[in-house]
């Protein structure tokens, strides 16, 4: 489900942006509209790329699944908020758009934010090593909420840019997390023993 999620998202945000290319002589694009289509695309790809790390997870129950569920609905609603209806409207104002739906998009960010500086410690126990950069993200994204100020939402757009891509580059250069994880214990029913090699994968 929550690959699915995702792949709805990516789909959503490319489809959408096919349709305003297609439309781009009656749309009247806004630069921070497309900066935030832009990084929810790249958002979507993060995500998934980290969650590769979660395949280790043995915290599994019904309520974890349910929690781990919340940031692509989350990510899905943002990005549904964000897109116009071209296909009613093709004449549509980006800039007016932008700022009619900023506050539930921004809102609807913020709770994914928050999702993901508690995922790791919800499934391993332990605290996100991006913590701090999330903290700053989550900054920005409550106050493009809560003002309507176009400097304001001009300035912390290229602060979140900046700030994804300073996580970006500090997850694609350091070593996998989950190579920090203990090894499991060995299957006691199985009698098998399971095994860590390099890189990271186990093998039973």
């Amino acid at each position: 489900m929550f690959a699915v999620l995702m792949g709805m998202g990516v789909v959503r945000l490319i489809t959408a942006l096919g349709e305003m290319i297609k439309h781009r002589t009656q749309l009247r694009p806004y630069w921070l509209h497309a900066a935030w289509l832009f990084l929810l695309l790249l958002l979507y790809f993060h995500v998934w790329w980290s969650f590769w790390d979660f395949r280790l997870a043995t915290n599994w129950n019904y309520l974890s699944y349910l929690f781990l569920l919340t940031g692509p609905v989350a990510l899905f609603t943002a990005t549904n908020l964000l897109i116009p209806d071209l296909s009613a409207d093709p004449d549509v104002n980006s800039r007016s758009y932008y700022y009619r739906v900023h506050r539930s998009f921004f809102a609807t960010m913020s709770v994914a934010v928050v999702w993901g500086m508690s995922i790791r410690p919800v499934m391993f126990g332990q605290m996100d090593p991006i913590l701090e950069w999330l903290l700053l993200f989550l900054a920005v994204t409550v106050t493009l909420a809560v003002t309507k100020n176009e400097m304001v939402h001009a300035v912390l757009t290229v602060v979140a840019w900046v700030l994804f891509a300073i996580f970006a580059a500090r997850t694609a250069m350091s070593p996998r997390w989950a190579d920090a994880l203990p090894p499991p214990k060995p299957s006691l029913d199985s009698g098998r023993r399971t095994t860590r090699l390099p890189g990271g994968e186990y093998y039973l």
